[in-house]
């Protein structure tokens, strides 16, 4: 008996008491920290669509890096502080998961990629083996109008001045789907477009790095030469100019992550 008169309380339900009072608390912290991500001010839900409304705000946010690389999405949370149901939240989370930029987790949940030296090594890779396959067949079918439009736009970033990130990164985009769309090969567009979706946010990643302020201005030196190779219908310096491109640029992102882990 205790000095109150009382049976000491179990040191069992003792530990499921503080655990169940910490995991309430990890629970109203995580709602907060979604909160202040998702920015409620930012979305004004329609009746329709609703699905395609919600990825596509998920969507930029991932891409703008203000939601971060492995962070949990919880569909309650998300459906809670966008003022919709949970159906188009799982609906627009399908759709993410279907462009290759957040994945399931094996307890069912969902998760921004996590840009970890294995999955950034796996993309280029993929990246690589479609996008040399695809440069003869693109050189077979060359736009010079398209190919002379990006080589003026790239050379202008060749001395940036106040040249938006964004610019650079769609421009970066656009580059590499024109490539794919030349090809005239409706698979090999259909698996560029994914991979491409996540080497877009791996790119958003490297150009962050502010200790290498210099990235962009290098990677528009290198676009630049693999359109010069392209303009003059040299298939073989194209395909050697885009394989030492993405070579470069894979190891920038291994060099941004690296960055990251030692700070």
């Amino acid at each position: 008996m205790s000095e109150f008169g009382q049976k000491p309380i179990d040191i069992r339900i003792f530990y499921i008491i503080i655990c169940r009072i910490l995991y309430t608390e990890f629970r109203i912290r995580y709602a907060a920290f979604i909160c202040s991500m998702l920015n409620q001010s930012t979305f004004t839900p329609l009746r329709e669509n609703l699905g395609q409304q919600v990825y596509q705000h998920l969507r930029e946010k991932i891409y703008r890096m203000e939601i971060a690389p492995g962070t949990r999405l919880g569909v309650s949370e998300i459906a809670e502080q966008m003022g919709v149901s949970r159906s188009p939240v799982r609906d627009a989370l399908m759709m993410l998961v279907n462009e290759g930029v957040v994945q399931v987790n094996s307890t069912g949940g969902y998760r921004v990629i996590d840009l970890n030296r294995s999955y950034i090594e796996d993309a280029f890779v993929v990246r690589r083996a479609l996008e040399l396959a695809a440069m003869p067949l693109t050189m077979a079918r060359l736009d010079r109008k398209r190919i002379e439009a990006l080589r003026a736009k790239w050379l202008a970033f060749e001395h940036p001045a106040d040249v938006p990130l964004e610019d650079e990164i769609e421009a970066d985009q656009e580059l590499h789907k024109t490539i794919a769309q030349m090809s005239d090969n409706p698979l090999l567009i259909d698996a560029l477009d994914r991979i491409t979706s996540i080497t877009w946010l791996i790119s958003r990643f490297s150009y962050s790095n502010e200790e290498k302020p210099h990235y962009g201005q290098v990677t528009a030196q290198e676009h630049v030469g693999l359109l010069d190779a392209m303009l003059a219908g040299d298939a073989l310096a194209a395909v050697s100019a885009l394989d030492q491109h993405l070579t470069n640029a894979f190891a920038r992102s291994l060099e941004r992550l690296d960055s990251l882990q030692n700070s």
